[in-house]
């Protein structure tokens, strides 16, 4: 069994061949020069330095005491020098314990002169002892890996370890990466509860908690007790996307991410990986934002958009997209006799990539006219449209924009305005727009933790949602496959906490988790296996677990496309269960304010009444601004107002009462300010 190569490969380049034996000669030099000496088994003594951590069964023990006893240790044991006169045993343990039985059993006097062994420096025994125990016996895969770690461990570079053990740079990233498992993982693999393959796709997580979380987790899914490879990978990569075959990370290319952001995949064929599928989406968005202007601006059109999917003809984009005629391409005499010839060498071609290569100057050349058909009076009028499909870039020419229709909600957020030249579509921008993408994910996924908790606090409520939705899925004609009942359950919860600032130590999660724990010790035995268990369980507890799967069914993360942030699914939940976001949440420095530029943090202390606050923010560096929003947000109830359901609105400021409030709120905030200075 090998870890990622049983032994050292050989490289199919002529001079690093030649280095990696060169290099192995040296070491292997050093142990044959090295002179044998005979040494008491007194003087002997065990060290972590040996690289063997899989112990010699008794069966083993007792066939090397009986061979050592009838013709002596025919091989030498290697050892260092201690600090107390004693020789540290590096490799040979197994001859060493076949050698206490001998003396233990008195046939081998423990003062007397008898183990051959030879004295190598401190500095080369663990690679000493990794090649003279994988030449004994072979070295099971844990022993290799906590023997590259050592030498790690002791200031060795990578490079410098190939070179010692004769191995390639590659194989020894990969060492070293399973050498940063947790312990209890590779105890496992020693134990082989585990196989490589498991080692292999827990390396995907470097933190060693949530290695033991996502082994656990795999653990308790299987039918066996037995983790499967394809679970753990899902579980550690649930909010992922595989970059190998990704047309959308192609597009992007891997220098629009950090190092840090690509989970690497040091065991792929292909050098694959992850990337968050949000973050990716998010870069996949600005590069077609980045295509599309580029494309108004070079060929004329009147306005241009950039989406995630293409403008259809039918459904909800029916109604607010149309198209022009397409027009037909007009090839002049030479861009003709081109098309002719290259149509010619096709029916010629022999090989794939020449067939390839004509066929691709085809398309070009073609495009290029097709594009040329739109005049100057449909570009004025019309626009380009930048979307992503079938790992493609999809651009949509001579797409025109309709006239809203009144008193829809399209409208309220979008205005049109008729100019000779035909139509400018403008939408009218909201607060939550100016907020980033990153930290528009991790508000709008604390906001579904929190209302989350909420309803599961309001078991009648709940429920009534779970039955309105299953009910609105029947009467919708919801098709699936042949199961009995076609309902499903999406729980967010990994994606929410990574996302969440509070993560698993936030109000709203602890709440749930309380709730999760109790509904779990009501389930019957072997529930998850046999559905008529259920019927044992009293009406009350079936509530109780409907409204749980209810509320941990939600989920309101937001997303941005061309700009504009949709709309979150949690207002109508909101307002039907009275919820209130400070209720679990509150904005600090740490999970709110510093994600704000700083012209944000005062825009936000002017709408929650602290105008002097604000007044002082604005001279602040944006650190302290951030401390100082924090501070004052901690005596109300504020919450950006993205963030919250839409409230109803106020009476007008000319109204005496309501302009009395606002004098009062807006003063009370200015005597604070003035008290404090």
């Amino acid at each position: 069994m090998s870890v990622t190569e049983s032994k050292a490969k050989t490289s199919k380049k002529a001079s690093s061949k030649a280095k990696e034996k060169a290099v192995s000669k040296e070491l292997v030099t050093l142990l044959e020069s090295t002179p044998v000496v005979l040494v008491p088994f007194s003087q002997l003594a065990d060290t972590e330095l040996n690289t063997r951590i899989v112990p010699h069964t008794d069966k083993e023990i007792r066939g090397l005491a009986d061979s050592i006893k009838g013709v002596g240790i025919l091989q030498n044991l290697i050892v260092i020098e201690l600090p107390d006169g004693q020789l540290g045993v590096v490799g040979g343990g197994g001859r060493k314990k076949a050698t206490a039985l001998l003396v233990s059993e008195g046939l081998i006097d423990a003062d007397q002169p008898f183990v051959p062994v030879k004295v190598v420096p401190r500095e080369l025994a663990v690679a000493a002892s990794m090649t003279e125990n994988g030449q004994r016996k072979s070295m099971h895969p844990a022993e290799q890996i906590i023997g590259f770690r050592t030498l790690s461990e002791e200031g060795n570079t990578p490079a410098q370890i190939g070179d010692l053990l004769g191995y390639g740079a590659r194989h020894v990233q990969r060492m070293l990466k399973l050498a940063g498992l947790a312990p209890s993982i590779l105890d496992a693999l020693a134990k082989d509860e585990l196989t490589t393959e498991h080692c292999h796709v827990l390396a995907l997580e470097n933190s060693h908690e949530r290695q033991l979380q996502v082994l656990d987790m795999a653990k308790e899914n299987s039918y066996n007790g037995k983790p499967q490879i394809h679970q753990i990978r899902s579980l550690i990569t649930a909010s992922e996307v595989q970059i190998s075959g990704s047309g959308k990370f192609a597009f992007v290319g891997a220098n629009a991410f950090e190092d840090s952001q690509i989970r690497r995949d040091l065991f792929s064929e292909d050098d694959g990986g992850y990337v968050d599928k949000v973050l990716l989406d998010t870069h996949l968005v600005n590069k077609l934002e980045i295509v599309a202007h580029a494309l108004q601006e070079n060929e004329g059109w009147a306005w241009c958009l950039h989406r995630m999917d293409r403008v259809e003809r039918y459904g909800e984009d029916a109604q607010t997209y149309s198209f022009l005629p397409t027009p037909a391409p007009l090839f002049t005499k030479e861009e003709q006799a081109r098309l002719d010839t290259l149509t010619a060498a096709l029916q010629e071609v022999e090989t794939h990539d020449d067939e390839y290569e004509i066929q691709q100057q085809i398309e070009d050349l073609e495009s290029a006219v097709a594009i040329r058909a739109w005049t100057p009076e449909q570009k004025a009028q019309a626009g380009v449209v930048v979307s992503f499909e079938d790992d493609e870039v999809c651009i949509q020419r001579g797409v025109l924009l309709r006239e809203q229709k009144e008193g829809t909600e399209g409208a309220k957020a979008d205005s049109e305005t008729r100019t000779s030249s035909g139509i400018t579509y403008t939408r009218q921008p909201e607060p939550v727009d100016d907020i980033s993408l990153p930290l528009l994910t991790k508000m709008s996924s604390e906001r579904t933790l929190a209302v989350q908790a909420a309803v599961v606090q309001q078991t009648p409520k709940a429920v009534a949602l779970l039955a309105w939705t299953l009910c609105r899925d029947l009467l919708s004609h919801h098709w699936g496959a042949t199961s009995a009942l076609k309902a499903s359950l999406r729980c967010s919860h990994n994606s929410l906490l990574e996302n969440a600032p509070s993560g698993k130590e936030g109000t709203a999660y602890l709440a749930l988790k309380a709730e999760i724990e109790r509904v779990t010790a009501m389930l019957p035995d072997g529930w998850d296996r046999d559905f008529t268990t259920f019927f044992t369980l009293k009406g009350e507890q079936l509530l109780s677990i409907l409204g749980l799967c209810a509320a941990c069914g939600l989920d309101g993360v937001q997303t941005r496309e061309c700009g504009h942030t949709t709309r979150s699914p949690l207002d109508a939940v909101e307002t039907a269960f009275d919820f209130e976001l400070r209720d679990w949440w509150q904005p600090t420095k740490a999970n709110f304010f510093d994600h704000l530029k700083k012209p944000q943090i005062v825009e936000f202390l002017n709408e929650a009444g602290f105008t002097g606050a604000a007044s002082d923010a604005e001279k602040m560096k944006k650190g302290d601004a951030a401390e100082l929003a924090e501070e004052r947000m901690a005596s109300n109830r504020w919450v950006p107002v993205w963030m919250t359901a839409p409230q109803p609105k106020e009476a007008p400021v000319d109204d005496p009462a309501n302009a009395e409030n606002v004098e009062g709120e807006t003063h009370s905030d200015e005597t604070a300010t003035t008290d404090a200075a």
